[in-house]
């Protein structure tokens, strides 16, 4: 048995405990089976017989006005799938990178120096990401407070466990404004350009007629969240390095090695801690039966500090041979962005460690994550050193 309460405060040692003694378990609370063990969690999300991601019950339909992607099967899923999936590709993603992520890291790097120190997740991570993210979706930085802010109310949703009505009044209230969206998604559709809504709504279509709002917006809110889960992974990478002081003297040393680090933090704690399925029939998994029609809880965060899959896995190490997690998912409804939004992580990085020389944690900072389906890191007070950078 385990509480809500123990798994938003710190899910790890929980975890360790459920792979030993309970690797499936009831959460009441939830209302959900909570899957720990590395072989059970790939098992949920690679057998889309018996468990699938069309949730009924999830109030992301009400928000988004419909289904998201994330929650389509099928062709219905495929369909808008491969309709943009190609915007993630290596050559376009350096492009991203060239063009977008890093001027951007530059100019809201450059704002936020001379101040000499402040919550890097709010005013420096958040909005690199937020701005890159939206501009290569083709919202242009109109929409970036917007994009950002449902990011935001749809984390609250997620983790709304004891489903509070006012956090989910709240969230309605936030994703019912959507003029900017609709506007751009009108503006697209008339006029395609090579942006990522003009290919959701153009991609792929037989006769030239372009996707529907119904079909198009609900997707485009619920990525929302992509926007700004760069941003957390970047300040759980930082989070990381500052806790290894070894490893963060090497990357200064080698920025190359930021690929690296941004790829382990995601293992050892990354955003995304559960990714939901639901029953389509009566299953066993890890010795319990579970009825048809029941939602699941697939801890990746467990899976990827499974004893069994990873040496000392508690331990952030970019150094680490074995490469292979579950943090962007797998399946059919793996992560289509992974190489955007580690790139988009590992740029921010990077500049920071150019534009912010010496920085560091500032006095009396301490970690407070918070989040168990979406975990943030919190605020990341720093400091950095001014007078070098002008000296220099």
């Amino acid at each position: 048995m385990v509480s809500i309460s123990e798994l938003e405060t710190d899910p790890y040692p929980a975890y360790a405990r459920l792979r030993r003694e309970e690797p499936v378990t009831r959460v009441p609370e939830a209302r959900q089976w909570l899957v720990t063990g590395w072989h059970d969690v790939h098992t949920v999300l690679t057998d889309t017989e018996r468990f699938t991601t069309d949730q009924p019950a999830s109030p992301m339909h009400g928000l988004c006005g419909g289904a998201p992607m994330l929650f389509r099967e099928g062709q219905p899923h495929q369909d808008v799938r491969e309709a943009f999936q190609h915007d993630y590709d290596a050559h376009r993603v350096t492009d991203y990178v060239d063009t977008i992520a890093r001027p951007v890291a530059h100019r809201v790097a450059d704002d936020l120096f001379p101040a000499g120190g402040g919550d890097l997740a709010a005013d420096y991570f958040e909005p690199v990401t937020a701005i890159a993210a939206a501009t290569h979706l083709g919202v242009g930085p109109e929409g970036v407070d917007t994009l950002r802010r449902w990011g935001k109310v749809l984390t609250e949703v997620a983790n709304n466990f004891g489903r509070d009505p006012a956090v989910d009044a709240d969230a309605a209230g936030a994703m019912a404004d959507d003029t900017a969206l609709t506007a751009v998604v009108r503006r697209l559709r008339d006029r395609p350009d090579g942006s990522v809504i003009s290919h959701l709504l153009h991609a792929n279509r037989r006769g030239g007629e372009a996707r529907t709002d119904a079909d198009v917006l609900p997707v485009l809110k619920h990525l929302a969240l992509s926007v700004v889960e760069p941003g957390w992974l970047a300040g759980w990478t930082l989070v990381a390095l500052w806790s290894a002081p070894d490893q963060l003297a090497a990357v200064r040393e080698n920025r190359a090695l930021l690929g690296a680090a941004v790829y382990e933090a995601l293992r050892w704690s990354g955003p995304v801690g559960v990714l939901g399925r639901r029953t389509t029939r009566v299953v066993t998994l890890g010795g319990r039966e579970i009825p048809a029609d029941s939602t699941i809880a697939a801890a990746i965060a467990s899976a990827n500090r499974d004893e069994a899959q990873f040496t000392d896995p508690d331990r952030f190490d970019l150094h680490r041979d074995v490469r292979t997690h579950l943090g962007f998912g797998v399946g059919p409804h793996g992560c289509p962005a992974h190489p955007l939004v580690t790139a988009a992580a590992r740029t921010a990085l990077d500049v920071l460690l150019e534009r912010m020389p010496g920085v560091r944690p500032a006095p009396g900072w301490r970690a407070a994550p918070h989040g168990w389906k979406l975990r943030l890191p919190g605020s990341l007070d720093a400091v950095w050193d001014v007078a070098a950078r002008r000296a220099s």
